[in-house]
């Protein structure tokens, strides 16, 4: 199931901001709190990082059956 659009949720004191992009993937997470920030090992949602935007994941990462698209910067670390 995709995910989109903006929300936010605190839990046990920690305030969580989100908000998803047109792919269904979470675009943008700020924690008041330091933290771990998780991703998905497999990506199945087409994902296209635009011209005017960084970003990174933890790897190692795969491609289901998905198109990642990378016109701005992707770091895999």
């Amino acid at each position: 199931m995709k995910r989109t659009g903006a929300g936010s949720f605190t839990d046990s004191g920690i305030h969580i901001s989100a908000k998803g992009d047109a792919d269904g993937i979470t675009g943008h997470v700020n924690s008041d709190l330091s933290g771990i920030i998780r991703n998905p090992a497999k990506i199945n949602s087409n994902v296209t990082i635009s011209a005017d935007e960084n970003a990174v994941v933890a790897g190692p990462l795969e491609i289901g059956d998905a198109t990642l698209t990378i016109l701005g910067t992707l770091v895999i670390v």
